[in-house]
Order: structure tokens, then sequence, then C-alpha cells
């Protein structure tokens, strides 16, 4: 597990398994909390279907589909057939049956249904609305407005042929009549043709009161008169002695409901629970009489028989739920460990690294994964229903919100494991934010002290100058106008001051404030800046005079020495060429040979290093292919790459990258890079190449493991004779990487290099040149 935990991909998939684990886990705990009615006891088990809420809802569906088919029926059909010339008064819709009582308000079916295919419904409400938010919910001002636009509203008449808005003239209060009257229309066109929908779609075979069913019902709205039954009998009495007549049914429930109290006696209920059920369950009426009978066997293929069927498989069910839940909480608590063991470790370092998220202060964190958390619960707890409410795809949303709940915990675990790994929970916090800037506060109280105790003097003075009516106001202007100009004063000199520090950091030391109108501690900070400014200048001189005393003598010394070293390798080759039989000898000569070679190289670079920073080479710019070049520059290192095992890997773009450069130093530039990367790499491992293009810019970045962890600064690391390795054994003089720097930038290039431990990393930068002019000559 130790190489694992580095392994980005592998930390990758251990999540999404125990995103996908914590999904499966909570589906079954919703499969339990449904099969056991959301009651996780042992005595659960036990309960037969009949006895559970499971059987109850189904039932409950059942009928109630089957008295709404019923209405249905009645509504849109006459003798068996379709009659879309009923009438129907929109006021008394709805309440105790569909009578006429107004010929003014009564409408034909066919033309209420027609209302809204038309859109004249969708119309009128929208109307309606506007005419309420003009009116400000004064629904008489919303009927004059109304009845303003009677002729595009009312495209239906009613069945006097008279308008509402006609009709309206003959009450007291016109503009209310017409306004609840068109929303009356609204409200009952609209019910109608859902209705109507029903009728045409969603009315089966099962929403037929004659469809076989498991059940045996007859239900009486005492109020109405109303009788719904699926035993095709006229009377209460005579379907109750039918439904008993046939052996096949077992009584469930009778009794008889009066201003919604049901009464009925323990014998007439089949089981403790159908008496719960219906004593809190109305199907039609606040008063009602109800008779129900089940067939146990379930002969017919209906919801009851569906969910039975599954209820003889519960317990099986159950235990695999079970079963899936242990073993999905043991591979999440193996998983949860795995992740935070990897939290903030990544391949190829050896010390810990945040994520962009934890930048985020971490009272700030605290509190987001608190309110993300109390919306989860507020979710979870009032919007999503009980378990035992929650089927078939519901189910699974479910599980994939509650494996969403365990993602976004899990990220916010890794969060805080990277905080204190990388020591940044406390270092990251608003407190400590707080505390450092009162210990600023404090260590200048003598500043804020004398500034605090001059204001609270103003603010005194202000109001005692109050107390001397005119005259007090009079002095108060003059105190504000005298402490208005101190300010303006103050704030010049401090401009003054603050364009002294922007010259000086531009580099411009010579330049000096002038003090002569300056008090108190601007005229000190100005003073302090102008004595800095002659402290850098002569600084800045002292560095440039050892610069080019350093260069002169580097030059002097390097011509000094080509010329003897020269003739010492020369002789060293004459010497190789002589048949010498002493083996020592010949050994002898090779290490001197080795390294004349070495010395050679070394003075090679000296001079090159002289030349550029004196600015004595001249650059022939030409266009270029960066991948080709790239490609021959690598083709010379291949097989020393090969020997220390060092594994390329390549990303380059497959587009030609043209640039404009000189191609001896680029060859130069290359040639450095790679070498440094033979030289300095840990042997056995891989070497990162990428070239690509980033709008107008070509870039190329190596990127490498060390050998030994790296002490120096990049910015150190590119200095002159600055080598990685301090013992200084290997071989390179230190010059490679800062001739590579300047040859970069006087070809308009960047160099930018970046050492974290024991990665190394270069980019090179170079303008790319423009498609249109690729293939000019």
């Amino acid at each position: 597990m130790g190489k694992l935990i580095y392994n980005k991909r592998m930390k990758a998939v251990v999540l999404l398994l125990q995103t996908v684990l914590a999904g499966i886990m909570v589906y079954a705990l919703l499969t339990i909390g449904f099969w056991m009615e959301d009651n996780y006891s042992l005595q659960e088990m036990s309960k037969e279907y009949e006895a559970t809420d499971l059987f109850f809802r189904q039932m409950d569906t059942i009928i109630s589909n089957k008295i709404r088919g019923k209405k249905n029926t009645d509504l849109f059909e006459t003798n068996g057939a379709f009659d879309g010339s009923q009438e129907i008064d929109i006021q008394s819709f709805g309440t105790t049956g569909s009578y006429v009582s107004d010929m003014n308000t009564t409408y034909l079916l066919s033309d209420l249904l027609e209302f809204v295919e038309n859109g004249g419904q969708e119309r009128l409400h929208a109307k309606i609305t506007e005419a309420m938010k003009q009116a400000n919910n004064n629904r008489r001002m919303a009927g004059e407005l109304l009845g303003k636009k009677s002729d595009e509203l009312e495209t239906i008449l009613p069945a006097t042929g008279i308008t509402i808005a006609e009709c309206s003239k003959w009450y007291l209060d016109s503009a209310n009549f017409i306004f609840e009257t068109y929303q009356q229309l609204d409200e009952v066109s609209r019910e109608i043709y859902k209705r109507y929908d029903e009728y045409r779609s969603v009315q089966t075979q099962r929403w037929s009161q004659e469809a076989p069913s498991n059940l045996r019902y007859c239900v009486v709205n005492m109020t109405t008169g109303e009788i719904f039954t699926n035993t095709g009998k006229d009377d209460y009495d005579s379907a109750v002695e039918s439904i008993e007549k046939d052996d096949a049914f077992t009584p469930l429930y009778e009794g008889e409901r009066s201003f919604d109290i049901m009464v009925a006696g323990p014998a007439e209920a089949l089981n403790e629970e159908a008496a719960r059920w219906f004593m809190h369950k109305r199907l039609v009426n606040v008063n009602e009489k109800v008779y129900v009978a089940v067939d146990l066997e379930y002969p017919v293929n209906d919801e009851l028989r569906e969910y039975a069927d599954a209820f003889s498989r519960r317990e099986t069910t159950i235990w695999q739920s079970v079963t899936a839940i242990a073993v999905c909480a043991v591979l999440l608590l193996m998983g949860f460990v795995f992740t935070m063991l990897g939290a903030g470790w990544e391949e190829g370092r050896c010390t810990p690294r945040s994520a962009g998220v934890d930048r985020v202060p971490t009272e700030l964190a605290v509190a987001l994964s608190m309110t993300v958390a109390v919306l989860y619960l507020m979710l979870f707890t009032t919007v999503i229903p009980a378990p035992d409410r929650i089927t078939g795809h519901y189910r699974i949303l479910v599980a994939a919100i509650g494996a969403s709940a365990y993602f976004v915990a899990l990220v916010v675990c890794k969060s805080f494991v990277r905080r204190i790994r990388t020591r940044t929970l406390w270092s990251n916090s608003i407190c400590l934010m707080l505390i450092r800037t009162w210990r600023k506060v404090t260590s200048a109280r003598a500043a804020s002290g004398q500034l605090l105790f001059a204001y609270i003097i103003f603010v005194i003075l202000n109001f005692l100058f109050l107390l001397f009516g005119r005259v007090g106001i009079f002095l108060m202007f003059v105190l504000d106008m005298a402490v208005l100009l101190y300010l303006m004063r103050d704030m010049t000199g401090k401009q003054s001051v603050y364009e002294g520090i922007q010259q000086i950091s531009k580099g411009d030391f010579d330049y000096k404030i002038d003090t002569s109108t300056l008090q108190g501690e601007t005229y000190e900070m100005a003073k302090a800046v102008n004595e800095m400014g002659d402290g850098l200048r002569e600084a800045v001189d002292a560095i440039v005079k050892n610069e080019r005393l350093k260069a002169e003598l580097i030059t002097n010394v390097s011509h000094d020495i080509k010329t003897p070293l020269t003739s010492i390798v020369n002789y060293v080759d004459l010497l190789k060429r002589e048949q010498l039989p002493d083996e020592r000898i010949r050994h002898y000569i090779d290490v001197l040979d080795q390294k004349s070679q070495r010395l050679r190289q070394l003075t090679e670079d000296l001079v090159e290093a002289s030349k550029i920073s004196s600015g004595n080479i001249e650059l022939q710019m030409v266009k270029l292919q960066f991948q080709s070049m790239l490609q021959q520059a690598y083709g010379e290192f291949a097989e020393r790459f090969e020997e220390h095992a060092l594994c390329v890997v390549w990303e380059v773009e497959k587009e030609p990258i043209c640039i404009m450069a000189d191609g001896r130093q680029l060859w130069r530039i290359l040639e450095n890079l790679l070498g440094n990367i033979y030289k300095y790499a840990l042997e056995g491992t891989r070497v990162y190449v990428e070239l690509g293009r980033e709008d107008r810019t070509a870039y190329l970045t190596l990127r490498n493991t060390t050998k030994e962890t790296l002490t120096v600064d990049a910015k150190e690391l590119m200095g002159r004779f600055v080598r990685g390795d301090k013992s200084r054994t290997t071989e390179g003089s230190g010059l490679g990487l800062s001739i590579a720097q300047s040859l970069v930038q006087m070809q308009g290039g960047t160099f930018d290099l970046s050492v974290e431990n024991d990665i190394f990393q270069v980019t090179v930068t170079f303008p790319v040149i423009p498609e249109e002019e690729v293939n000019k000559p």
C-alpha cells in the first residue's frame, strides 16, 4: 500500500469506488426500510402482508382510482357514450354535484374542453394574474381591468349566449362578479380538462368498476347518496350481501363515518391495522359508509398481487440487503483509511502538498462544510419521504443523493487531513490573521494612541463650540478647515515620499525628495528614503565594479590558460598514438586526456560566458522548426540516457512549431539542458519532455528527478559556477544553465527554472512565427 497511496490514478479509482459503495449501502438501507415500513425491529418481520401499510396503500390506490374513474364516466358519458352537450354550471361544479343553478354561468362541456384546447384558459389565467399585480391584489379593481378586455377573453359563451361582462351589469357589484366568475371559469375549465385527459388516456381497464380486482368494495356518500361499488349492485345492502355470499373474499373492514368520525366494531375489521387505517382515511366524504373485502389468494394480476409476490420474498431481500450493507461498510472503511493515508501525497514528491480547495481559510471551510451538511440533513428529513414511501427509480435517485453526500464528506475530510499534514490548519486560519493584526496594532500603539487622543480632543472641541451659538459654529468651521488643511498638507508630503520610493524602485537612485516643505514624521521618512537611495547607488556601483573586474579576470585567465592547454592536449594526443607497451602508462595518458578535455571545455565555457556577458556574440536569426531541433539534440544524448536507464516521456505537439532563432545557439541551449539532465538526473527515473504552443508562444519544459535533494534555490542555481552537487565531484563547470539562460534571453525568449526538493524543472519559451509568415521565403 506504501506506493499505491502516491498513485494519483489509484486514489481516483478508490474515491469513485467508495462513492459507488456508499450509493449501494444507501439503496440497501432504503430497501430494508421499505419492506420493514421504516420500523427496524425484528417484530416487523412477523407481520402478514394484509397488516402492512404497503397493502393498505395499494388498496387505497385501487379503490380511489376506481371511484375517480366512475366520477369521470358520469361526467363525460351519457348512456355509455361521450356526451359533450352536457351543461356545467361553473359556480356549483365540484360542490355537492354538478347540477345547474344559474344559466348565466352554465357552459356546454364541449365548449369548456375547446376553451382549454384553443389556449383560451391559459390566456385568461395570465390576464387574471396580470390584473391582480396591477391592482395590488384588489379583486374589484382587477375585475374592472378584466372587464375592459372581455372581448378577447370570452372566446366561449354560456348557454344563454350572453357574455359574463354583459351579465355583470345586472349585479350591484359588477366588477367583483366579473373577477369571481372569470376565476371560476379558469379553475373549472382546467379541472375538467385534466379529468378529460384521465378519461381519455390514464383511465385504463383497471380504473373501471367492472374490471376484475382482488378487492370487493362498496362506498356510499351519505351526503349526496352516490354509491361506488364493483359488485354491480345499486344499493349498499345488496352489494354487501353479494360480497358476503362469495366465499373467495374475506371481509377486510366495515364501518360508517359520521362527521369524519368512523364507527366500527372490533369484529368488523380483519386486523388492528385495518381498523387504524380506515379510522383516519376517508374515501369520498366526511359522511360515508364503507365495506371492503379482499381475496387472499390474489388471483387477479393487479397492484395487490404484484406487491404480494414481492412481499413473499421480503425476508430474503432484507437479509441480502443486510449482507450488502455489511460488505459495503467494511470496504468503505478500508477505502476511507486508504484515502486518508494518501491525502496530500503525490507520486515523485517527498513532502505533502496542499490542493486548491485548501487555500480557503480554515474557519470558512468549517462553516461551508457545516452549511452543506445542514442542507443535506434538511433534504433527507423534510424533502425526501420516509423509506417505506420510496420505490423504483426514486430509490435509485435517493441512493445517488446519499452517495454524493458521502463524496462531499470525504472531500472535506481529505482537505482537513492535508491541512494537518502541510501544517496549514492554523497558519491558514482567520484567527491567526486576527491575532497578527492585533499584534501589529498593539506594536504601533504609541502612534495610534496619539492619533486617538488628538481625535478625541477634536470631537470635544466641536461639541463645545456648538454651545456658543453662531460664534461657536464659526469657530468650529475654522477648526475644521485648519484640520483639513493640515491633513491635506500631510497627504501631499506622504505622496511625495511615495513617488520617491517608486522612482528608487525603478532604479533611479539619484532621485531626491524635496524636504524643505516637510515636517514631523513625513520629513523623517523622506530623509530616510533619500539616504536609502544613496546607499543603494553606492552598493550597485560596487557590485557593477566587482562584476566587471571578475569578468575581465575570467576572460584574461581563460585566454592565458587556453594556449598552454592546447599544447597539453596536442602532446597527449601524440602520446596516445605511440604504441606504449606499459599498461599503467597508457592508463595515465587516458586520465590526462580526460582531465585536459574537461579543462578545455571549461575554458571554452568561460570564454563563451565572457562573450555573452559583454555582448560580443552575433546572432544569425533564421526560421527553425522547434520539434526538429529538439529531436536532433536528443539523438546526441539517447545512448547516454540509456546508460543511466533514464526513461524519456515525450509530450510533443504534432503540428510544426516554427520560431526565429540562431540555429547554433539554440543547439547550444538544448545541449546544455540535456547534458545537465544526463549529469545530475537520478538513474532509473523518468525524464519528462513537453513541447507545445500556447497562444503565440512556444514552450519547452524539461523535468527530472535529481540524484540529491537540492538545497539551492532556483535563482542561485542559475548563477555562474553554481552546481547542484556541493562536493563538485561530477562533471560540469556550473556555467551551463547561466549560458543557456543568457542565450535564450538574447534571442527574445524566457528561461524559467524551478526546484522543489528533488524535482528539477526548466521551461524555455520563444515567440512563435505566425502561420501566415511560416511559408514566406
